[in-house]
C-alpha cells in the first residue's frame, strides 16, 4: 500500500470573517466571507454556506470539512485496511491510489455523511442548512450534526507531551533523501536529523497494539494518515541524482533541483548512486545541520510557511529520479526530466510543523485535540502531543 495516504484536512486559523445580516431576515449584506476550511477550499460554496447561515460557527470545530464529509476505510491488495480521515478519503478522487482494491470512493457523493447528503438534497445553499429539521440544536451545542458520538462536554483524550529537551535526547538518525514535489518548481535533496516515529513512540512508552493507523497533524489542521508498515518498517534506499540545479545548466531556468551544502552530502556519493542507509518515517528537527525553521501562517497568502520545529519526513516508497513540477511542464528542455505522474511525489506527504500524533482509532468517550486553539502555542513551545488508541495520561 502506498505508505503515505494522501492528505488533507487543512484549516486556516486566524483568518478574519465579516458577516452582517438584516435583522430578522438572515440575508447576507456583505459577501466578505472567509471560512476556516483549508487553503483552496476557503472560497468553496459549501464551506461558506455554513458560516453564512450560522455565523456563530466561524472558528469552531464545526467550521471544517468533516461536518459534511465522512471518514472511510480502504483495503489494499494485501488485504490490509486503513481508516482515512475525511479529507484524505475525499482526496482519493482527484488523487487516486491504484494500490487500493476496496473502499475508495467512486465520486464526491460517496464521501458525504448523512448531514452532507441532507444538505445536498435540500438545495446545497445556506437556506438548505436552515431547512434541515432538528439541526440547529446540534450546531448550537457544537455537535457534528447527525453524529451520535459527537458529545460536547466530553473530556479531551489522554495525551503525552514530548518536549524539545526530551525529543533531542531520544535515539536519533540522519537521512539524506529526495523530496519530490508534485507542482512546485524545485525538488529538493536535504539531510534531516531526527527521531524515527517508532522510536519516539517507544521512548514515551506507547506501543502499537490495537492501533490501525497513525495520523500526523500540523498547526493549521493539515493531517496525513499512515499505515502501520510505514511506521514499523524502513523504506527502500533512495537514489541520488546530481547536477540538476540551475548553476549546472547553461540556461539556469532549466535547473529544478536544490541541494544541501556540500558537507551534508557524502563525498563518495556519485551520480545515480544508492543513498547509504535505509530511510525511515522520521520526525525531523534538524535540516542540513541547523534547526528546522519554525512554521508560521503567512498573512498575505494564508499559506503555511517554514517547516518546523518538527517535520514529518516521508521517504519515497518507489525511489526514482527528480522531475519538474506539473506546473512547470512541459518545459521544452527535452531532457527527460519533465513531470511524470507515475513518479513518487513524496514531498506532499511530508507534514510541516507537526504538533500532534493521533493513534487510531480514537477511544470512545473522548474529544479530539483542539488544534485550532492549541496548535500554534505548541509550535512556540516546541512540543508534540501523542494521543489516541492505547494512550493514557502519565
Amino acid at each position: 500500500m502506498r505508505r503515505g495516504l494522501r492528505v488533507a484536512r487543512v484549516a486556516l486559523a486566524g483568518l478574519a470573517l465579516t458577516l452582517a445580516y438584516h435583522a430578522g431576515e438572515g440575508t447576507l449584506r456583505s459577501a466578505t466571507v472567509s471560512s476556516l476550511s483549508y487553503k483552496g477550499h476557503e472560497n468553496d460554496r459549501d464551506a461558506n454556506a455554513l458560516v453564512r447561515a450560522f455565523p456563530a460557527l466561524v472558528g469552531t470545530r464545526l467550521d471544517d470539512c468533516q461536518t459534511c464529509h465522512r471518514a472511510g476505510t480502504v483495503v489494499d491488495g494485501r488485504g490490509r485496511s486503513t481508516t482515512m480521515n475525511p479529507c484524505s478519503y475525499c482526496h482519493l478522487i482527484p488523487y487516486p491510489d491504484t494500490t487500493l482494491t476496496q473502499g475508495a470512493p467512486a465520486n464526491y457523493q460517496a464521501t458525504l455523511n448523512s448531514f452532507g447528503i441532507a444538505y445536498q438534497g435540500h438545495g446545497r445553499d445556506a437556506d438548505a442548512l436552515r431547512a434541515i429539521v432538528g439541526m440547529e440544536d446540534e450546531l448550537a451545542a457544537l455537535r457534528y450534526p447527525g453524529d451520535s458520538g459527537s458529545l460536547p462536554g466530553q473530556p479531551v483524550a489522554p495525551m503525552r507531551t514530548v518536549s524539545w529537551e526530551r525529543m533531542v535526547h531520544l535515539p536519533s538518525v540522519r537521512e539524506l533523501l529526495l523530496l519530490n514535489s508534485h507542482t512546485q518548481r524545485f525538488d529538493t535533496y536535504a539531510t534531516y536529523d531526527g527521531v524515527r516515529v517508532r522510536d519516539l513512540l517507544a521512548g514515551i512508552g506507547i506501543g502499537l497494539d490495537g492501533v490501525s493507523s497513525v495520523t500526523f497533524i500540523a498547526p493549521d489542521g493539515y493531517a496525513a494518515d499512515f499505515s502501520l508498515p510505514a511506521i514499523d518498517q524502513p523504506y527502500p534506499p533512495g537514489l541520488y541524482h546530481s547536477r540538476l540545479d540551475p548553476a549546472s545548466f547553461a540556461d539556469p531556468a532549466q535547473g529544478f533541483v536544490q541541494y544541501p551544502p556540500p558537507g551534508q552530502i557524502p563525498a563518495t556519493l556519485t551520480e545515480r548512486d544508492t543513498i547509504p542507509g535505509p530511510p525511515w518515517l522520521l520526525i525531523a528537527y534538524w535540516r542540513d545541520g541547523e534547526n528546522v525553521a519554525p512554521c508560521y501562517l503567512d498573512a498575505a497568502s494564508g499559506r503555511l510557511e517554514g517547516e518546523g520545529p518538527y517535520r514529518l519526513v516521508v521517504p519515497q516508497s518507489t525511489p526514482g529520479a527528480p522531475d519538474r513540477g506539473s506546473s512547470y511542464s512541459p518545459s521544452g528542455c527535452d531532457d527527460g526530466y519533465d513531470f511524470d505522474p507515475a513518479k513518487d511525489h513524496n514531498a506532499g506527504r511530508c507534514v510541516r510543523g507537526v504538533v500532534a500524533i493521533r493513534l487510531n482509532p480514537m477511544p470512545a468517550g473522548y474529544e479530539e485535540f483542539d488544534w485550532r486553539n492549541g496548535g500554534w502555542a505548541m509550535v512556540a513551545r516546541r512540543e508534540i502531543i501523542v494521543y489516541g488508541a492505547g494512550v493514557t495520561t502519565r
